[in-house]
């Protein structure tokens, strides 16, 4: 059995996968439960996985103490997995977890114009690559569907600019870049329609792993299409929070004297029945 004693890298991971035409599930852990899941379901069908946590979560699963819980994961697996910080949403933060041994971490500056986009990402590369860290960064706009009445149109005028992501990557340094293609954060009210053709357009014009947010609600057939189209990481959160909450739903009207542990358990196997379907869907299974 082979363990991998240090982190193995985000981007040696995502390049494999473009490499060879899959992509790898990063799953946002929010607890203990989540993370046994994780890595049961990716030793199980022998895939690589990259767990993260993003900012905007952090006063649910402070960073200090979930780093500690993810590296020891990540070290005692015999899967390589990646430990990555995402949606960082400043410079600090991105500091932070590089001290506490994330092997990459995104710096997400896409609210900004792509003037200051460019030189806050360049400056967090910067740091990070001086540490052997790598870094993915967002260039257009991915919304949230819990905010939109409608899911996203897939026009020019919502997704990432093909011109502007060559010259965001080339002046930034990026390793690994998320794009906007119609996808949304959150759970979607309706299936959205990803622009697969301006995917093939970046993809045909760097040379870099692309990464997709949103990916709860998204059609197999448009997972297919990314995957085969450039995408080498596709981000999953909602999708194992609505597993869990299923799972615990069911489990409390069966029984009127609830067990915490057996609850636990519960939250486990939830986390690696959905984290199992997304390695199916994105072909990772046995490229570890």
């Amino acid at each position: 059995k082979k363990f991998y004693v240090m982190l193995i890298s985000f981007k040696e991971i995502l390049l494999d996968a473009c490499r060879h035409g899959y992509a790898v599930g990063a799953f946002n852990c929010l607890s203990i439960e989540n993370v046994m899941g994780a890595i049961q379901a990716a030793e199980d069908l022998r895939s690589p996985i990259i767990l993260q946590l993003a900012e905007i979560q952090f006063p649910y699963a402070p960073l200090e103490m979930m780093a500690p819980v993810f590296l020891k994961a990540a070290k005692g697996a015999s899967v390589p997995v990646a430990v990555h910080l995402d949606h960082g949403l400043s410079y600090e933060t991105c500091a932070r977890a590089i001290g506490l041994g994330f092997g990459s971490v995104m710096f997400d500056g896409s609210g900004y114009p792509l003037e200051e986009n460019i030189r806050q990402t360049r400056g967090v590369v910067r740091m990070a690559h001086a540490f052997g860290t790598n870094v993915e960064a967002e260039l257009g706009r991915v919304g949230n569907a819990e905010e939109a009445a409608a899911p996203v149109p897939s026009t020019a005028d919502v997704c990432t600019d093909v011109g502007e992501a060559v010259r965001y990557v080339e002046q930034t340094g990026a390793d690994a870049l998320a794009i906007a293609i119609g996808n949304m954060h959150g759970w979607y009210v309706a299936t959205p329609q990803l622009n697969i053709a301006r995917l093939k357009e970046i993809h045909a014009r760097l040379n870099l792993p692309l990464v997709l947010h949103g990916g709860s609600g998204t059609s197999d057939a448009d997972f297919k299409a990314c995957i085969h189209h450039g995408i080498g990481k596709i981000n999953v959160a909602t999708a194992l929070q609505v597993e869990i909450t299923k799972e615990i739903r069911l489990y409390l009207s069966e029984n009127d004297r609830p067990d915490y542990m057996e609850m636990k358990r519960r939250m486990t196997a939830a986390t690696k029945h959905a984290v199992s379907k997304h390695i199916l869907l994105f072909e990772s299974d046995n490229r570890a």
